[in-house]
């Protein structure tokens, strides 16, 4: 077997295989003897060689429609034609061959528009020599008439040729011709079916268990050339399978008269692509051994699934071919595969391996955003495929599907264990096997020291059966022994141009090196192989970061006004983080005020949660651990922006992707916040008092104190206690900065450094109805206000006036005689202060 790009290994000529060196006996002693084995590969070279094929197409152009077909193909890769020649060991196709396939009839498309390519040209993306086939893909362009009242806008392509497989147990030697539906005028795609070229389905053994069924991927195929393409499973549009009902034709020129059709046992779920192959049981009932046959009916028919109709007939082990399609909108994609029916014995165990994942649920259907969405430029998450097998002496591995391009696959890992012989459990028959632990003093069976396969062992510590110098020691217990495994981690790193999505499909495969194959029947001398298992990524441009900040809640969290306060510093978070788990976002901030600081950049994991919706419509929520990026950001307000507004921006940048092209982009997302500055307030800090408060904006406690309900001005304030520091007044018709300062006692300067769009922007422009801030003095502010230009008539406010200038008279009279008192003082005391004696 091989796989993508890879060659045969020395062990058993098989890729991604790993030696586990066990041995089971002729299926005589290990099997129901006539248990049927599946067919060899090959056939005559007659064109019989076609294996699987899809199709799928999207549009680059609206008007006139161009649409890019891709056809994926495979081929029997032992053809002896010419042209499938390559660059292999053994002369044969490898990743990256071209080849032109050819049979009894030119390999072609149609366009449906009475245009036709051929030959067709395919390069080679996958391979296996254990399962002999070589699968290829090709794309191409194709115009059809432009959108007009008289042209056509739907159509049917279609891949045609001669001839399926010759081992085929039905449809061998006959024409395939996958039909696509396109309509150029509504879709900008079909979608894409993603398979290996041969699927293999465990015949059930008894007929109360399930019938073998197995999941088709489906994927959406947008096209980048569509406006606002929707990349990302959305489940929105109308879609279902189909099983299809025309298949091909039957080439007169081989004799063949029966045109192909798809088994009656084949059933696929419209809704999610579960394909379900009805073939029957191999016993006739729950404990009994006879086998059932061709043709028989009762328990050994066929079970549809519920809703399907009526029992069908059932099938033997063999080589079937399926055909089915998956429409989207008026378009459809269709495939042909080839489905492997093996039977087992359930007394005797499992021999076909077993394929598994460390979380079951990576494998499609399952669609999350934890495990299946990438983004351009980072690696998408990383999973493990897991190999098992019990059967003993073969080389494990696996079969890979096409690729995405930058996929890597780890080289396979496990089973490396030593050799040793045991009896192989109740045979009495010695088989080769890793030595482990799990060699002990149970029975049946036992350990021999030399190579001795197929020998008989009459029981634990016979000497004389172990021929070719091997003697029997010791006991081994085959159900406890450890279950031979292979693995295989995949790794990509999407870059751009592959946004959408993308399929990757696995099995198992376990072949006995030829050395230790008794006979070509034997169990493990033809290939057994796993059932298909696929992921299915959905890639994604790398989206912008979020961002957002606590100022709303931090801004005033003591009276909720939504300003800032003089005093008190401004202090809130910002935050970013991104859907992208991979980026880590950078915050900066634009121009800042004078005062302020950004402080160090701070990362703290959290979950983010998503749910997503897969193409079969079911829905999941998974989180994946983020990192949330913050900084703190911090503004001693200066006391002179009592009144600032402006508008504040914050940004976050997210990286490029981890790849050599930055194919991720920088994307840049802002959040701006208004700050506005409350005039003519202050916000006390820590144990501050009215005198100090006072000394900040030059003027006294008394003012302060009488400004603000206070009960006593020797009282400390309490933190975050706002108190006004001056009174508001509104601009009136002609007044200036300086007749405002005269008018109050102030001074131009003190006006200034309380306003900032005064003081900071150097301004002394008033506009009518202009809130200022102004601390004024009542002892040198004018004693007239503007009314006393027209006095009432009876003269009141004049004498009113006149009495208020005595007492202002009275008192500068008053102060300074009691400065010259102390004068008089502190000069007979010979310069001493006052309450202090004179130096002798």
């Amino acid at each position: 077997m091989a796989a993508a790009g890879r060659r045969p290994l020395p062990c058993g000529g098989v890729l991604l295989l790993v030696c586990l060196c066990l041995l089971v006996g002729p299926i005589g002693s290990a099997l129901v003897p006539n248990l049927p084995t599946p067919p060899a590969s090959g056939g005559p070279d007659n064109g019989g060689q076609f294996r699987f094929a899809t199709v799928s197409w999207i549009k680059v152009q609206h008007d006139p429609p161009i649409i890019r077909f891709t056809v994926e193909a495979a081929f029997r890769r032992g053809f002896t034609a010419l042209n499938f020649q390559g660059s292999g060991a053994d002369g044969l196709l490898v990743v990256g061959d071209r080849f032109k396939p050819n049979g009894l009839e030119s390999v072609m498309f149609d366009f449906g528009d009475g245009h036709i390519l051929t030959p067709m040209e395919f390069t080679t993306t996958a391979w296996s020599s254990s399962e002999d086939w070589v699968q290829g893909h090709t794309t191409f362009d194709h115009t059809y008439a432009a959108l007009t009242n008289v042209n056509p806008f739907t159509y049917t392509a279609r891949f045609r040729g001669c001839c399926r497989m010759s081992t085929l147990d039905v449809n061998a030697d006959t024409s395939w011709n996958l039909q696509t539906d396109m309509n150029v005028r509504d879709d900008w795609s079909s979608p894409r079916v993603t398979t290996l070229p041969v699927v293999t389905v465990v015949q059930k053994a008894r007929p109360a268990d399930p019938e073998p069924s197995f999941y088709l991927p489906a994927s959406e195929n947008f096209s980048p050339f569509q406006p606002e393409a929707p990349f990302g499973m959305r489940g929105a549009v109308e879609r279902g399978w189909a099983v299809l009902p025309s298949i091909g034709s039957a080439p007169a020129a081989i004799g063949k008269t029966v045109a192909p059709a798809n088994v009656p046992n084949l059933y696929v779920s419209a809704a999610d692509g579960l394909v379900t192959f009805s073939a029957g049981p191999v016993f006739d009932g729950p404990t009994g051994t006879a086998m059932c046959s061709a043709g028989q009916g009762g328990a050994c028919m066929g079970t549809p699934p519920p809703g399907n109709g009526a029992s069908v007939a059932r099938l033997q082990p063999g080589l079937y071919n399926a055909v089915l399609r998956m429409h989207r909108g008026n378009s459809s994609a269709p495939v042909e595969f080839m489905v492997r029916l093996v039977a087992e014995d359930p007394a005797v165990g499992s021999h076909v391996p077993r394929l598994s994942a460390a979380d079951e649920a990576v494998f499609y259907p399952h669609f999350s955003y934890s495990r299946h969405v990438g983004y351009v430029g980072f690696p998408v998450p990383t999973f493990q495929v897991r190999a098992t097998t019990t059967v003993q002496a073969v080389n494990l591995g696996f079969t890979v599907g096409r690729l995405p391009m930058g996929a890597h696959l780890t080289t396979v890992q496990g089973g490396s264990g030593r050799m040793g012989y045991a009896c192989f459990n109740g045979t009495g028959t010695c088989f080769e096997s890793p030595s482990t632990s799990c060699n002990g003093s149970s029975t049946p069976g036992c350990t021999c020291d030399a190579a001795n396969n197929g020998a008989a062992c009459t029981g634990p510590g016979d000497t004389s059966t172990c021929t070719k110098g091997g003697t029997c020691r010791g006991c081994w217990e085959v159900d406890m022994c450890p279950v031979s495994e292979a693995r295989v981690d995949f790794s990509w790193t999407p870059v751009a141009g592959q946004e959408g999505n993308h399929a990757v499909c696995f099995d198992a495969v376990a072949l006995r090196p030829a050395s230790l194959c008794p006979s070509p029947s034997a169990v493990g001398c033809s290939p057994m192989v796993s059932e298909m298992r696929c992921v299915v990524f959905d890639i994604r441009r790398d989206p912008p970061p979020h961002i957002w900040t606590s100022f709303a809640a931090d801004l005033d969290p003591y009276a909720h006004t939504m300003r800032a306060y003089l005093g008190r510093p401004l202090a809130f978070t910002v935050y970013a983080n991104d859907t992208n788990c991979q980026d880590m976002p950078l915050i900066t901030m634009g121009a800042m005020p004078p005062g302020a600081e950004l402080h160090e950049q701070m990362e703290n994991s959290t979950m983010v949660m998503a749910t997503e919706r897969s193409i079969s419509g079911m829905e999941t929520t998974t989180g994946r651990t983020c990192r949330t990026s913050s900084r703190r950001y911090v503004w001693t307000i200066p006391l002179s922006y009592g009144g600032y507004s402006g508008r504040h921006c914050f940004f976050a940048t997210d990286a490029c992707g981890h790849d050599a092209d930055c194919s991720g982009g920088l994307d840049t997302a802002e959040v701006c916040v208004d700050f506005n500055v409350a005039k003519c307030r202050y916000a006390v800090n820590l144990e501050q008092s009215v005198v100090e408060v006072a000394g900040l904006f030059g003027t006294d406690w008394i003012q302060l104190w009488n400004m603000n309900d206070a009960k006593s001005p020797d009282y400390v304030l309490f933190a975050n206690q706002v108190l006004n520091i001056g009174h508001m007044y509104s601009v009136t018709s002609g007044d200036s900065m300086s007749n405002i300062a005269r008018r109050f006692g102030t001074t131009q300067k003190s006006i200034s450094f309380l306003n900032y769009e005064l003081g900071e922007l150097h301004s002394t422009n008033l506009t009518l109805g202009q809130d200022i801030c102004i601390i004024a003095n009542s002892c040198f502010g004018e004693v007239q206000s503007v009314w006393d230009s027209n006095p009432r008539g009876d003269q009141a406010l004049d004498r009113w006036y006149a009495g208020v200038q005595s007492a202002y008279e009275a008192l500068r009279k008053a102060k300074q005689e009691h400065l010259d008192a102390l004068r008089q003082e502190e000069a007979e005391a010979g310069g001493a202060m006052p309450g202090q004696g004179a130096v002798g």
